[in-house]
């Protein structure tokens, strides 16, 4: 990814101030995941795009004791992640490149990450990196928008012969194929749809939680014809977008040194 699109992504996230109350499909996408991490005795942790903390609260309530370093690319956020979960001991808290994390390899039991690959440069070759962090045996456990997120945009657009701006997403099976172990590799597919009053509704929505920058490369519309898609929109009753949410539990082979022994 160019570093001024990388830039502009983090300034988004940054001026997000009421992300807390606005990102509902993103806490819900948290609370799901969180329900995916299998189970490992005090594993040693780090999330990736922590955000203001809906997953790593989560992951907190399960294992209070566990070494979790919470990371974002954007200082707000990890600021307001720290506010959110207080100063604890087990806690660190570190502004990195989830696609470039400072991290030792093989120093990791679980890796986390709720609705933040799907913003990388290139989200399938952060896969082998990942991988290598992880110990034997270890997870990577991850959620991110496929490529059905948000059709009904690209329709919209696509009948004014307009671009949409919409990232292409990777698919289910590109994600599998392109973990190093990809029989150690499980997924799911869900949708969740939200009700937005109109399409201006919709767009500020992806503003007020930072999520509006379209591709990389992209040629924003002019403000005459964007009028016009949204006054369109506005003659329905409403203006209904769907995310389409991958869920992934990718595990590196080996023995996991610190998993739970399922008997117990």
């Amino acid at each position: 990814m160019a570093v001024a699109h990388k830039k502009e992504i983090i300034r988004a996230f940054g001026q997000a101030d009421h992300y807390q109350d606005h990102a509902h499909v993103q806490r819900q996408v948290a609370h799901h995941l969180a329900s995916m991490v299998p189970s490992f005795a005090r594993p040693t942790l780090l999330e990736l795009g922590c955000g203001t903390g809906f997953l790593s609260q989560h992951l907190l309530e399960r294992w209070p004791d566990s070494r979790l370093l919470c990371s974002d690319m954007a200082l707000s956020m990890v600021q307001r992640c720290r506010a959110h979960l207080g100063d604890r001991q087990n806690v660190v808290y570190a502004v990195q490149d989830g696609e470039q994390p400072a991290i030792a390899p093989g120093s990791m039991d679980l890796i986390v990450a709720s609705m933040v690959m799907q913003w990388f440069g290139d989200p399938l070759g952060s896969l082998a990196s990942l991988h290598d962090l992880l110990r034997p045996g270890g997870c990577l456990a991850f959620a991110t928008l496929g490529p059905g997120t948000f059709r009904e945009w690209q329709v919209a657009c696509a009948d004014f012969g307009l671009p949409s701006g919409l990232v292409a997403y990777p698919t289910a099976t590109a994600w599998q194929e392109a973990w190093p172990t990809p029989e150690l590799a499980c997924l799911e597919e869900t949708e969740v749809t939200v009700d937005h009053p109109s399409g201006l509704a919709f767009l500020r929505a992806l503003r007020a939680i930072g999520a509006h920058r379209p591709a990389a490369g992209y040629q924003p519309q002019s403000a005459g014809h964007l009028r016009r898609l949204l006054r369109h929109l506005e003659m329905g009753e409403g203006f209904a977008v769907r995310y389409q949410v991958l869920y992934g539990v990718f595990y590196k082979a080996g023995r996991a040194q610190f998993k739970e022994d399922a008997s117990t």
